[in-house]
């Protein structure tokens, strides 16, 4: 087996793209869930999740940089087609421009988290006292 060989994807072009997205899409569901009744997170908790989801940003952004690349290149693998009678190159084109700004806006994302970060960064916590013990 060569190189190139394990590289191949196992599935449909883009299946597994799109599992790890949906796996993504879950993750933010459960911060969500988790997080619906505002439970107390202190800050030196709180850093290590915001420095997961600045990652996030800077990751999300670099992804699709080469989705759209990816979906540039599809144009000179498939025999790609609109269903109106559309040119395909035109609707890429725009799909890649909106692609390109969502990139710039996740990183943004992973800039403003950086800066909570560096916010909460100096901050410690002595937990709650439990008054079921104190009486």
């Amino acid at each position: 087996m060569t190189t190139n060989d394990m590289q191949q994807p196992t599935g449909p072009a883009g299946a597994e793209e799109r599992e790890l997205a949906r796996a993504a899409t879950e993750a933010i569901r459960g911060i969500n869930h988790l997080t619906v009744g505002s439970p107390a997170i202190p800050a030196p908790q709180m850093f290590e999740v915001l420095g997961d989801l600045k990652c996030l940003g800077y990751g999300l952004e670099q992804a699709l940089r080469q989705l759209a690349r990816s979906l540039a290149s599809s144009l000179a693998v498939y025999a790609v087609f609109e269903e109106d009678g559309g040119n395909p190159e035109e609707s890429v084109a725009y799909a890649m421009d909106s692609m390109r700004v969502a990139a710039g806006h996740a990183s943004r994302l992973g800039e403003v988290l950086d800066f909570a970060q560096i916010d909460i960064s100096r901050q410690g916590y002595y937990p709650p006292t439990n008054t079921l013990e104190a009486s």
